[in-house]
């Protein structure tokens, strides 16, 4: 009888209030309707930003007159220059590496792409 009352229910389950569920339960759970989706982390993000911005301000700073890199700046300015179309050229692989085998590796699908989104923004800025 006592398990027909609510009660009853409860004592047979034994049920506290705030208890956590099992490992087992969970996993159970987890199996049945999928595993849940992965986190993004914020590591690869900053870092492209920050990467895609450096790149973009000396990209751009090689055709303004007056910038320490700019035009006719000699040494200096081809080799920040280079170090820019270098840096260029690797987003741009990184990008079309990162589209190929996005599946496998998502960190690096998310670094290029939001490298290649800063890097034209700040280029169109």
């Amino acid at each position: 009888m006592s398990g027909k009352t609510f009660e009853g229910q409860v004592d047979r389950m034994s049920w506290v209030p705030g208890a956590e569920p099992r490992p087992e339960l969970v996993e159970a759970i987890l199996s049945h309707h999928g595993q849940a989706a992965q986190r993004r982390e914020i590591g690869p993000t900053l870092m492209a930003v920050a990467m895609g911005a450096l790149i973009g301000l000396l990209l751009k700073g090689m055709a303004l007159p007056g910038v320490a890199w700019g035009p006719e700046t000699g040494v200096i300015g081809a080799v920040v220059g280079s170090v820019a179309l270098l840096g260029f050229g690797a987003s741009v692989a990184a990008a079309g590496l990162a589209f190929v085998i996005g599946r496998r590796h998502p960190l690096l699908l998310q670094w290029a792409s939001v490298n290649l989104l800063t890097l034209v923004i700040v280029l169109l800025a």
